[in-house]
């Protein structure tokens, strides 16, 4: 008989073989999640040297081992590794640590929220007062409380009805005065707690639906585990906030929303229009879509569902966003959309300049990394060339591949996306960690396996 730590147990590792490749990539991902042990501790210090030295070699490290995780993505689809993975405890004793797991995930979600739900839920609260987006709002624009996805904003909303279902406010003005003194009062922290608890709980619903249509419902509790005890979800960082996890709902919501889009792959109409979402929650899941279309290209009508539902959903929320937005500062109004959302992200005199990442202030290579080859726009920088590389290749590599390799895929790019980013580089691991486990755990299968065709008009 099989010895419960000999082969395959619930934490992934296979100790029979100690230098079986699968090892590497979880010793790869928790290496990535440790080094942001105790991380908080530099902005305390950041007037010293020897604590900027250490910052420095913390994001070195993650950079390198997240670039070998994403290098291990690709040749993984290229030659795809031949293994049954199998958690020793059995199917009930899963689904019950999952769900121990899964409520202390809950539990963790009502500590004080991060930055990005903070100005998340005043944007979504100007956009309830105002009937408008907080691009080109006079108090938020140019500010982070502008940086992120329309549909982040707008998820939000319904909680704060639900928790306040009338306005906190008689009137909006368009420049309140905020502080001690304050006319203006804020929406409750539980609105977007609540907000993230209940895309966390569509990921991992997600998660397990995904991962049990492409193995079965033991390896579909063993993910499930290994997700929500992770410290891509759980956090790390410090003991009173973190860098990571469930606190962030920039982190967990476009992931639970990719997630959803990727359970529902047999369905490309379903997966393409929710793909689409997914990337007004987050932005960075519109980058999958060249590899999404790759494996839906050899299946003209899969294709062509896919296509016209992305289509037809970029437009309905492309249009509503410049509908609900106003021009601010001298710019037009899409100008001042992407000048507050993918601006703000990379202009040096917003977090592009933060010290608390891998690019910020650096000089010598990586400088030369996110200098523009033409023009003053990041997207021709090399390390966002790369990346566009990486999306176009993704397109080739997923045609007529299975499911697991489009998860990998999906991961990758997910990765990339994180390490370009000039704060808080490679700290964004909820986005890729659920599709990497999928696409490392579970079995290899053909296309048509993976992702079974459907009578026809049942999308």
């Amino acid at each position: 008989g099989r010895r419960c730590a000999a082969r395959d147990p619930d934490c992934g590792v296979d100790y029979r073989t100690p230098l079986n490749p699968r090892n590497v990539d979880l010793l790869l991902i928790w290496t990535v999640g440790a080094s942001f042990f105790n991380s908080m501790r530099f902005f305390d210090r950041l007037d010293q040297r020897a604590y900027l030295n250490l910052l420095d070699g913390v994001f070195i490290t993650v950079l390198v081992c997240s670039g070998i995780l994403l290098l291990r993505c690709i040749y993984l689809v290229i030659r795809p590794a031949r293994h049954r993975w199998t958690p020793n405890p059995g199917t009930r004793g899963l689904a019950a640590l999952a769900l121990a797991l899964l409520a202390l995930n809950l539990g963790l979600s009502l500590r004080a929220p991060d930055d990005a739900g903070w100005f998340a839920n005043l944007g979504a609260q100007r956009l309830r007062e105002r009937g408008l987006l907080p691009y080109g709002d006079p108090l938020l624009t140019s500010t982070p409380g502008a940086a992120y996805g329309p549909l982040l904003y707008a998820a939000h909303v319904p909680f704060q009805i639900g928790l306040s279902p009338r306005p906190v406010n008689a009137t909006s003005p368009a420049r309140p005065r905020l502080g001690e003194n304050a006319s203006y009062y804020l929406p409750p922290a539980l609105a977007t707690q609540l907000c993230t608890a209940a895309f966390h709980l569509l990921g991992v619903a997600s998660l397990f639906v995904a991962s049990r249509r492409l193995a079965n419902a033991r390896v579909a509790w063993g993910i499930v585990c290994l997700y929500t005890g992770s410290l891509a979800v759980l956090g790390i960082g410090g003991s009173e906030s973190s860098v990571a996890g469930i606190t962030f709902v920039s982190h967990i919501a476009p992931a639970g929303m990719t997630l959803l889009a990727f359970a529902a792959l047999s369905y490309p109409g379903l997966a393409g229009a929710l793909l689409v979402l997914a990337a007004g929650v987050g932005f960075y899941p519109a980058f999958m879509g060249p590899a999404w279309l790759g494996y839906y290209w050899r299946r003209p009508d899969a294709r062509r569902r896919f296509i016209l539902a992305c289509v037809v959903t970029s437009v309905t929320v492309g249009g509503a966003v410049y509908a609900l937005s106003r021009p601010a500062d001298g710019r037009s109004r899409l100008g001042t959309i992407i000048h507050d959302t993918f601006g703000h992200h990379t202009d040096p005199r917003g977090y592009g300049a933060s010290p608390f990442g891998f690019w910020g202030q650096r000089a010598g290579l990586r400088q030369s990394l996110m200098t523009p080859l033409a023009g003053s726009t990041t997207f021709t920088t090399p390390a966002w060339l790369a990346l566009m590389g990486l999306i176009a290749g993704s397109f080739v590599l997923a045609r007529g591949r299975p499911a697991g390799d489009l998860a990998l895929l999906s991961a990758s790019i997910a990765i990339a996306a994180t390490l370009v980013k000039p704060h808080a580089t490679g700290t964004y691991m909820a986005w890729y960690y659920g599709l990497l486990l999928i696409g490392l755990l579970t079995p290899r299968a053909t296309a048509e396996t993976a992702a079974p065709s459907r009578p026809r008009g049942a999308d």
